[in-house]
């Protein structure tokens, strides 16, 4: 049975949890709208100077788990907002050769439209940073925590500051810096890397655009180790029209339906990009996938030919690998800082909003029920650990599937390094 606290003792126990999060992509602003909601003060700082310093990627799927943390994260409204402002799911799936003969096809059952859902990375972000105004700090890069012996943790940062809490949260990604002070001895594989583009989808596009590509999930495999896939972007309401009715006076970035296409072939082929690393541009790596395509048909070097040149960005795959529990007693980590994974299943986005749900739900039972912060941080690792490293050894057994889940994009780092 909950005990019955008064007002006044509940008040009191939530003010005085203070937790400090470190990374503002999707997982971290997802736990910060859910320790709000809940009344549990947060702060979230992130090394970007603005909302608006780096891109996010494309397109993202959501799965069961992942609505229903943001469903539960969010106010009603702004998961609303999530749902009206999705991407249209893929109607068929179809595998082909890179001459479009058909090996497999079959349609896709209808899914709940609430539950399971295209999103485009940016438009998600946008929306999870809504009314965390006076909660995200930019332009702090994290440099490492200190362990106080009144049982709080202090963050610091490079630029002098400093900000004290009860628990820190590294949601700082791939590249995590707290979990590089917290687990010194984890360790990261890169399995891979491939092409990623976008291709803007319009009326004339749809008149030369292979039929079977469009509202697919689809992959076309070509010889010498190539391969290609293609998803069908557009949204399912004009962005206007759905902050009108969930976000009044509120603004997103209005992005024009499009193509987000995957190409990947043998690393030969890609051992230099990946050398080069951040130095990577759009036109080196355009030019280089429609090298990959020269022999294929028309309709589809010309899906490459028509992208938006400097939005073509190189993807590295990286793959944690198992680790124990830690000792630290107040610092945890939560999505790509501790369980990064290839994208082919489409679960990292996914997994870093579970991981952000379940931490939500033991802080509050902190909160609720009395609950030791300790006691709490081990139940949610456990757990965590758990679940994660499995989605991480099921997702190295599909590295490459058509709708790969990206990583945002930084102009200042390599895909795949930034937050999330």
């Amino acid at each position: 049975m909950i005990p019955v606290l008064c007002n006044a003792s509940l008040e009191t126990r939530k003010s005085s949890l203070q937790v400090l999060i470190i990374g503002g992509g999707i997982g971290g602003l997802c736990l910060a709208q859910g320790l709000k909601k809940s009344g549990i003060k947060v702060a979230v700082y992130e090394r970007d100077e603005s909302a608006d310093f780096r891109d996010q990627g494309y397109r993202i799927t959501l799965k069961a788990e992942g609505s229903h943390a943001l469903r539960d994260c969010l106010p009603e409204p702004l998961f609303q907002l999530c749902v009206a402002t999705a991407l249209k799911s893929a109607t068929h799936m179809v595998f082909l050769d890179h001459q479009l003969k058909q090996k497999f096809i079959k349609p896709i059952p209808s899914l709940p439209d609430d539950s399971f859902f295209g999103v485009n990375r940016l438009t998600l972000r946008e929306i999870l940073l809504i009314g965390l105004e006076d909660i995200v700090h930019f332009g702090k890069t994290f440099e490492r925590f200190e362990q106080l012996d009144d049982g709080k943790v202090c963050a610091r940062f490079t630029d002098g500051t400093s900000a004290t809490g009860d628990l820190l949260v590294g949601a700082d990604g791939t590249n995590s810096v707290v979990r590089k002070q917290v687990i010194p001895d984890a360790e990261i594989d890169q399995i891979g890397s491939f092409i990623y583009g976008k291709t803007p989808l319009t009326s004339d596009t749809l008149a030369w655009v292979p039929d079977m590509l469009i509202d697919s999930f689809n992959r076309i495999t070509g010889p010498v180790g190539v391969s290609m896939s293609v998803a069908t972007c557009w949204k399912r309401e004009a962005y206007a029209s759905a902050t009108a009715m969930f976000a009044p006076n509120r603004h997103l970035t209005v992005v024009p339906d499009y193509l987000a296409w995957m190409l990947d072939g043998p690393q030969t082929q890609l051992a230099s990009t990946e050398e080069q690393g951040a130095r990577v541009k759009g036109p080196m790596l355009h030019r280089l996938a429609q090298q990959m395509l020269k022999e294929w048909p028309p309709s589809l070097r010309r899906i490459v030919e028509e992208a938006t040149v400097a939005d073509t960005f190189l993807v590295n795959l990286h793959s944690s690998r198992p680790v124990k529990s830690w000792q630290t007693r107040n610092v945890t980590l939560l999505g790509d800082a501790i369980h990064t994974m290839s994208p082919g299943r489409g679960e990292g986005a996914n997994t870093a909003l579970r991981d952000a749900e379940s931490l939500r739900q033991v802080l509050v039972e902190v909160v609720m029920l009395g609950k030791q912060l300790v006691q709490a941080k081990v139940q949610y690792e456990a757990a965590m650990l758990r679940y994660g490293f499995e989605a991480v050894a099921n997702a190295l057994e599909h590295p490459f599937a058509p709708t790969s889940n990206t990583r945002g994009r930084s102009r200042q780092r390599s895909p795949g390094g930034g937050v999330e």
